[in-house]
């Protein structure tokens, strides 16, 4: 267990995109320090060894496998998550995916596939749990962001155009709720 300095018993932290990666390092890491935390991801067995994984290391952990570019799916989830754990004090929203090619030969449904899971999510998936954190004064929310967030590289362009979408969405959150309370951050690993 981390020292005091970084105490989180008590606390319930969501981390979209979780069953592995930097995802499941974050969750690994909240679950040292104290907090009770949730899995999240699309492929319900890797989810569930990554469950095992930190189960076995003494961590609080449970898996939610859902879709969090799916609206009905969050709403469902989250409104489990809060019957069977309670509500979400962190919202750490880490789940991303990358797909590369030249712009000018990228597809349209790959560009929304990016922007709807990397940018779109964010904005669902915190929709639906801040609800709580402003009624509660309280909460905290991380967003992965990206190097890519500031700088860009051949064949990566929707990745580049939704990390600097989860930057400024970052931005307008922090604005928007700090009023009640709630610290939004934006990590760019």
């Amino acid at each position: 267990m981390i020292h005091s300095l970084f105490d989180l018993n008590g606390k319930i932290a969501l981390i979209t995109g979780s069953s592995q990666g930097i995802g499941f390092g974050i969750a690994r890491g909240l679950g040292q320090a104290g907090a009770t935390i949730i899995l999240n991801g699309r492929n319900a067995e890797r989810l569930n060894r990554a469950v095992s994984t930190l189960s076995q290391e003494g961590l609080k952990v449970f898996g939610y496998s859902f879709d969090v570019s799916d609206s009905n799916q969050i709403d469902q989830k989250i409104s489990a998550i809060e019957r069977e754990v309670g509500p979400v004090d962190i919202l750490v929203n880490n789940a991303g995916i990358q797909r590369r090619g030249p712009l000018e030969t990228i597809e349209e449904s790959v560009w929304r596939e990016v922007i709807e899971t990397n940018l779109t999510a964010v904005f669902l998936t915190t929709k639906r749990v801040v609800k709580g954190m402003i009624d509660r004064r309280s909460g905290k929310i991380i967003n992965i962001c990206s190097l890519m967030s500031e700088i860009t590289r051949p064949t990566v362009a929707p990745y580049t155009a939704s990390k600097g979408g989860v930057k400024m969405l970052t931005k307008a959150m922090a604005v928007e709720w700090a009023k009640y309370n709630i610290q939004v951050n934006g990590i760019g690993p």
